[in-house]
This record gives structure tokens, C-alpha cells and sequence, in this order.
């Protein structure tokens, strides 16, 4: 008997049967090469967990990859869960632990089912906030990358829009720039912002959670009114989150953190409606929940843009198979051998 899923259902929580069933966790702790400078601040270190789940002879791995401040549990009650879990594998997971949800969910998606890889999926590549954006951009399109995205709010503003200014009359043709603010601007700086990027619509793809949670109308308005698309991001996690993505909830792209919204089939339910918007973001992840944002990306066959997966040399470790390319397909994809990622650790 394979793992019982419970049917996508927004109001549901994974469970796994317990007659057979054998859960295990391990936590990892991996140092970015150099701290990642947003407007939240820097970012060294990425902890999170993997998760084994073995029932009759068949194995599924997850990730629970949480980070706090975009709405998620934390370390610690994602530990204490996971903990109950070897004892109680049945246990529900609540719906404020949407991490473990996902890697519950997706282990057990693994487990029942070899999916096929059939995606070919184009890459923004990241670039590093300050000016040494524009040498990693040029380093970027040299390396075939045909969408760039670029972390702002962390010099001053002004700074910032003359970089900018620079980027933009640079890119050669067909390459478009995106611009992410984690949040970090206030209605004064955005208006700079939505000033510059009008001048430059070939060019820019969209601004990225220019305001804060909370200032969702406000964005609508200046999307408007200046005709430069705006994405959600920090806006889409949390309890409230799921509001807008609801079909015509939003009319800007909506960047999808996969690993922090909660079980993998209601996620896709919710996605299907509006996956043309939809961009698909890394959270640093390992290779195991990579492939599962992957995987469910296989499973929306409208969605059209280039994901945000620019983030496998962040590390110095083994923890992820993907290269470091300006698309990701099946041969790129052909490596993960999950057991590999667990005995690493």
C-alpha cells in the first residue's frame, strides 16, 4: 500500500498513515558564500530540514525551509513539529506550519509517484544589491541569461535609480531587468522608481513588493497610474496571502515561494487559475525542495516566465544538483538523486 494522500483541499492538512509508516529529519545549516544584502538587511546563514518518509518500502524526501519574516514558522516550531511526527506519524500538520506542509506533502507525492521532468524552465539571474550589480549583469547575459533580477532599498535611493539608469542603457535587446525591494521602499521612493521605469518599458519586467504587507491598494493604484507592472511577493504569505491570488485578485505578476505556502496539492489548485502570473522564487533551498517547486511547476502547464532559481552558487556545498545555467531542463534536472542530498548532511 502506498502513502494515502488527502484530496487538495485548501481547508486539509497532510497526514500520512501510521501502520507502516517511518519518519526521520536532520537539520542543515549552510553559510552563504557572502551575506545577501536586501532591504531586510543581510542574510548569512540558511537553516532548515530535511525530511525522510519510508512506508512500505517506498521513500519520499521534503524540505522545510521556513523563513519567519515572510510569514512562515519558525526553526524552532517547525523542529517541534517534525519531532511529534517520528512519534505520531499520522499527526495533522496546523495550518500555520506551512513549511512542514509542503515537505510533508511533497514527500509524500515522491514516494507514490516518479514523476516525469518534462519542464524546460528559463532563469532570472540574480543580481547582487549595489553596484556590483552591473558587473555581475554583464557577466550574467555573456552567460546566455535573458532576465535579470536585481535586489534594491539598500543604498540610498538616489544611488540606486543612477545604477539603475546605467543597468537599463546597457541591456542589449530581449533582455529584461527586475527590480526587488523586499518591501523596502516608501511611496515617496517608489514614485522615483515608477518615474525612472517608465522611461523603460522594453527593459524592465516589473518592480517586486515595492511597499509594504498591508499596501497592496496602494500598489494597485501607482500600477495604474504609471503603466510599470508591480509583483507581490512578501504580500502572498501568511494567513492572509491566499486572498490574492484568487483569479483577478491581482493584476501584476505574483512571485510564488513555493516551499512557504503550505500542502504542495491545494498550492496547485490555487495556482492553476492564475499560472500565466505566476513566478516561481527560490527561498535557498536544497536540491530536494528545489525539484519539488519543480515538480509542481510540471504540473502548470500555463506558466510562461522566467523562475527566480539563481541561487545554486550562493553555496559552497553539495546540497544542490542543479547547475548554475540560464535554463533549467530535464538533463539539468537528471542529477537529483535525493538520497545523495540526505547522506550529506
Amino acid at each position: 500500500m502506498g502513502v494515502q494522500l488527502l484530496p487538495a483541499d485548501v481547508n486539509h492538512a497532510p497526514t500520512i498513515e501510521s501502520m507502516t509508516c517511518e519518519i526521520s529529519f536532520k537539520p542543515y545549516r549552510r553559510a552563504f558564500r557572502r551575506p545577501l544584502r536586501t532591504a531586510r538587511g543581510e542574510w548569512a546563514l540558511r537553516e532548515g530540514f530535511l525530511l525522510r518518509v519510508e512506508q512500505d518500502g517506498q521513500v519520499g524526501y521534503g524540505e522545510v525551509a521556513p523563513i519567519p519574516e515572510f510569514g512562515s514558522e519558525t526553526l524552532a516550531e517547525a523542529q517541534a513539529f517534525l519531532q511529534h511526527l517520528q512519534v505520531q506519524a499520522d499527526l495533522p500538520v496546523p495550518q500555520d506550519l506551512p513549511c512542514c506542509a509542503f515537505a510533508l506533502s511533497c514527500a509524500q507525492v515522491a514516494a507514490s509517484a516518479d514523476a516525469a521532468r518534462t519542464g524546460v524552465y528559463p532563469v532570472s539571474g540574480l543580481l547582487p544589491a549595489g553596484d556590483a550589480g552591473l558587473t555581475r549583469a554583464r557577466q550574467r547575459v555573456q552567460a546566455g541569461y535573458r532576465n535579470l533580477k536585481w535586489k534594491i532599498g539598500v543604498a540610498p535611493v538616489a544611488q540606486e535609480l543612477e545604477w539603475a539608469g546605467q543597468l537599463l542603457d546597457a541591456l542589449p535587446p530581449g533582455v529584461r531587468l527586475r527590480f526587488d525591494a523586499n518591501a523596502g521602499l516608501n511611496p515617496s521612493e517608489l514614485e522615483q522608481w515608477l518615474e525612472l521605469l517608465a522611461r523603460f518599458p522594453q527593459q524592465t519586467d516589473y518592480i517586486e513588493q515595492a511597499l509594504a504587507c498591508g499596501q497592496e491598494a496602494s500598489m494597485a493604484r501607482y500600477m495604474q497610474d504609471y503603466g510599470v507592472p508591480i509583483a507581490l511577493d512578501e504580500s502572498l504569505n501568511g494567513k492572509d496571502g491566499a486572498r490574492f491570488l484568487e483569479p483577478g485578485a491581482w493584476s501584476g505578476p505574483l512571485v510564488v515561494k513555493a516551499a512557504l505556502m503550505g500542502e504542495v496539492g491545494a498550492l496547485r489548485q490555487r495556482l492553476l487559475p492564475v499560472a500565466a502570473q505566476v513566478v516561481f522564487s527560490s527561498v535557498f533551498e536544497t536540491g530536494i525542495a528545489a525539484e519539488s517547486v519543480l515538480a509542481l511547476a510540471d504540473r502548470l502547464p500555463d506558466l510562461s516566465v522566467p523562475i527566480g532559481f539563481d541561487t545554486v552558487d550562493a553555496f559552497n556545498d553539495t546540497l544542490n544538483h542543479l547547475p548554475a545555467v540560464a535554463a533549467i531542463d530535464t538533463n539539468a534536472r537528471a542529477a537529483y538523486v535525493p538520497e545523495q542530498i540526505w547522506n550529506s548532511i
